[in-house]
């Protein structure tokens, strides 16, 4: 027994030290002993210092300039449960408009967990998935809504996401806090192209 401990304390030191070596290592005496990033334990080098990427987050203090930037004419939701209002306005490389509307207090709570609810809508011309919601739900199911083919995801009775496409525009409907499939529907035949949306 006492051998073992001692060749298990024995492996445990040689790992430390293997894996300092590396971290030392990453220091490359041609940077003046600048620590450069690692990745897996080799050091890379930066192509070219000072170098800063550009967001692709623009933000917007209204839905018309974030619309203007895009070039876009949004489709937006005229109709949201009472209380909610525009909490931010982004764009997403210039391709996906988001509009975070938030519960605010004050009205009848529409949630039973009113503080820090979140309804999130994203508008676009690219084709495909533009929600950013990578869960797995439970219920999938495809519905037409003012016949425009919406598909629903969360669980028999309530919503979670909901997505289509109409007029040449992509759409996602995200809620933090699930709805009814009505309430989404409501929501959805509510949403009209406006040329003056403000916040």
């Amino acid at each position: 027994m006492e051998v073992k401990i001692k060749i298990f304390l024995l492996a445990t030191f040689v790992c430390a030290f293997i894996g300092l070596y590396n971290i030392v290592s990453a220091e490359a005496p041609a940077n003046k002993g600048e620590s450069m990033p690692m990745i897996g334990g080799i050091s890379v080098e930066a192509a070219e210092p000072n170098v800063i990427m550009p967001s692709p987050v623009h933000v917007f203090t209204t839905v018309q300039q974030a619309a203007e930037y895009m070039n876009i004419t949004p489709q937006m939701p005229k109709l949201l449960p009472v209380g909610f209002n525009i909490q931010s306005v982004i764009t997403l490389e210039k391709d996906i408009l988001q509009v975070v509307y938030v519960y605010g207090p004050g009205a009848k709570p529409y949630y039973n967990k009113a503080s820090g609810a979140l309804i999130i809508y994203r508008s676009s011309k690219l084709a495909g998935d533009i929600s950013g919601d990578h869960k797995i739900h439970k219920v999938i199911e495809t519905e037409r809504v003012d016949g425009t083919k919406v598909t629903f995801k969360g669980s028999k009775k309530k919503v979670y996401l909901a997505s289509w496409m109409k007029d040449g525009q992509n759409h996602s409907l995200e809620f933090q806090h699930p709805v009814t499939r009505d309430m989404a529907k409501a929501i959805i035949r509510n949403i009209v192209e406006e040329k003056s949306h403000t916040k």
